[in-house]
């Protein structure tokens, strides 16, 4: 039996939401991650940082989640960025190699900085 997930937006900043998740990450609790993460994408905040250091379990299911949202957000012009991401699911998105795709960072403002760098350069291109 899986622990209830608890999905809760802590901060906007423009268009970035930052979701502080709780609980394990499973088969049962997948949907209710993407389900809040694309609310808050639809709400003006296309680009979804995952607060993750109250995640202590993160099976198959749970990383398919990840990848789904992660596409699903790409493909509306948004973004998934992971924070705080505990030792455990850090190895276990190493040997997947979804760190390759979906970057992590130590904390939610490295997170947020990171997003906000990347997008000052898309608009220093654009122009």
């Amino acid at each position: 039996m899986s622990i209830a997930l608890d999905v809760t937006v802590v901060e906007r900043h423009g268009p970035i939401a930052v979701l502080a998740v709780a609980g394990e990450l499973d088969l049962n609790n997948g949907p209710l991650l993407a389900d809040a993460a694309l609310d808050a994408a639809g709400q003006g905040h296309p680009h979804v940082v995952l607060e993750l250091s109250r995640v202590p379990f993160c099976d198959s299911s749970g990383l398919n989640a990840l990848i789904r949202l992660y596409r699903r957000l790409r493909a509306e012009q948004g973004s998934l960025t992971l924070a705080a991401v505990p030792a455990r699911l850090t190895r276990l998105l190493s040997m997947t190699g979804i760190d390759r795709i979906i970057p992590a960072h130590a904390d939610v403002p490295e997170a947020v900085e990171a997003l906000r760098a990347a997008a000052d350069q898309t608009d220093a291109e654009a122009r």
